[in-house]
């Protein structure tokens, strides 16, 4: 018991090692990209959140990061409201900067609001603003779609807007941790000797269930709540429990052979399986 809470603790720490060396800021921080869709003239963007117009003292400073950010910010911002909604750059002066990599589109990348309007004002001085959104992902993307809309005066919760959800990258996810866990246990039976058709589809069957509950959990930690330590947190926690389930399972239950080679085969081949699921966690953060 004592070696198996030192092997687990030595892979944890091996799997968090890297992160510290390259992040300076300690944690991931909220995400917001924004792409705006059927635009063809100057304007500025400005996230409307909910709140109230700063003053005195509060106001001075929202002015003075402000002014370092922007050249051009309109000045009909620092009164602007709309039925309780106020510029998220008056609020959130530190963390409302954006870039824009590619035309129409906007990286917020500190801390953004997740309940929110898109705002367009344009160099005349009219604006467009976008029907209320609330995002769910913890690096999240909206598009601002006005195809079709007239911007030749003031608009109000008008176009669509939408969260793009990653749909193809979860499902790739999903497929290599599934496929590759499956696959790295049914080579591991067969290093061990087995050969019965039973005991390939009952691992199979073992394999699937755990990896889709597994992978629900890291989904969940790293698009929704707190990706990277909270994903890694959630691996090596999820995969204790796979472990000892396993071992249990297998011994009771993949019958071909002596208890004690189940159980053996249950160790090596989750401790291979979790080398090659954090291997995809990091080759993801990557794509």
């Amino acid at each position: 018991m004592k070696k198996t809470m030192i092997l687990t603790l030595l892979i944890f720490l091996f799997t968090i090692i890297p992160f510290f060396t390259v992040r300076a800021d300690f944690g991931p921080k909220r995400t917001l990209d924004v792409e705006v869709l059927g635009v063809d003239q100057p304007y500025h963007i400005e996230l409307l959140m909910k709140g109230t117009l700063p003053e005195g003292d509060a106001l001075v400073e929202a002015r003075s990061l402000i002014a370092d950010t922007y050249n051009d910010y309109p000045i009909m911002l620092f009164t602007f409201e709309l039925n309780g909604y106020v510029p998220a750059s008056l609020l959130l002066p530190w963390g409302s900067r954006y870039q824009s990599p590619q035309e129409n589109y906007y990286i917020y990348s500190y801390n953004p609001p997740s309940e929110f309007k898109v705002m367009l004002i344009f160099g005349d001085g009219h604006y467009v603003i976008s029907k209320r959104i609330q995002t769910s992902l913890f690096n999240s993307k909206v598009t601002f779609d006005l195809r079709g809309v007239s911007l030749t005066e003031d608009l109000v919760h008008v176009g669509a807007i939408d969260e793009v959800f990653p749909i193809q990258t979860m499902t790739l996810e999903l497929a290599l941790r599934i496929v590759g866990t499956i696959f790295i246990e049914i080579i591991v039976l067969f290093l061990f000797g087995y050969v019965q058709k039973k005991s390939y589809r009952f691992v199979g069957l073992v394999n699937l269930s755990t990896q889709l509950l597994l992978t629900g959990f890291m989904f969940a930690a790293k698009y929704f709540y707190y990706p990277i330590f909270g994903e890694i947190f959630v691996l090596i926690i999820g995969e204790i429990f796979i472990f000892a389930a396993e071992i249990i399972i297998y011994r009771f239950y993949l019958t071909e052979k002596s208890k004690k080679r189940a159980m053996l085969y249950a160790i090596v081949a989750n401790a291979i399986a979790l080398l090659a699921s954090y291997s995809v966690m990091i080759l993801m953060l990557n794509m």
